[in-house]
């Protein structure tokens, strides 16, 4: 068992990397809950939407088309609704301004989807080399109590080998969460952004033909 002062001074040899590690967590788990909500604003199944969207299309019908578009309450619905009424700029291009105007928004959607999650990417990187850095820490305070207390017992180390595997433990504890997030919301926001590619495409074939 450790003491109270044995506890209070592994804090005071490792509360720096601690502190560290917690606020990692901490800023680790908002963006996650925040990412986990907002996320689902922008996922929509495609094949419902264009089975419904192909048969105003075709008959050149862009009012219902767009108010359809308007009912979806999802950024793929105001996308599609700009698609299909585009500005002067890009309709005058005919095909190839449509296409662009398409791929810039979906360019603009994929950004904001990914807001934030690099971040996670980069907790989930660092936080192990931050608990590795508090393990050798650690390790130094047990050699350096070894060296001061020549032919002590086991409890001479265990504050710095204590502070050593805690370190570690708590570096590992903030990462794999924050990696196994952004892994899950990287391959989301890939399947979202190939749904919208998809969408954004068929909806420029059906109105160029229209």
């Amino acid at each position: 068992m450790f003491t109270v002062a044995a506890l209070t001074q592994m804090w005071a040899n490792a509360w720096p990397v601690i502190s560290l590690l917690l606020l990692c967590s901490v800023f680790s788990l908002s963006i996650i809950l925040e990412r986990w909500f907002t996320l689902r604003r922008w996922v929509f199944d495609r094949e419902e939407l264009m089975a419904q969207l192909r048969k105003p299309l075709a008959e050149k019908k862009r009012d219902q088309a767009m108010g359809l578009c308007m009912s979806i309450k999802r950024p793929i619905g105001k996308m599609l609704c700009l698609l299909i009424d585009p500005p002067a700029a890009f309709r005058a291009g005919g095909r190839d301004g449509l296409e662009r105007f398409a791929q810039r928004l979906v360019r603009a959607e994929g950004a904001k989807m990914l807001r934030y999650i690099t971040i996670l990417g980069t907790i989930g990187s660092i936080s192990p080399f931050v608990g590795l850095f508090g393990t050798v820490v650690g390790i130094i305070h047990a050699f350096k109590a070894i060296a001061e207390n020549a032919g002590g017992g086991p409890g001479v180390v265990a504050n710095g080998i204590a502070e050593a595997l805690i370190t570690t433990a708590l570096g590992l504890f903030v990462a794999i969460p924050a990696v196994v997030a952004y892994n899950m919301f990287a391959r989301k926001v890939e399947r979202v952004t190939e749904d919208m590619e998809l969408c954004t495409e068929e909806v420029v074939d059906l109105t160029v033909s229209a």
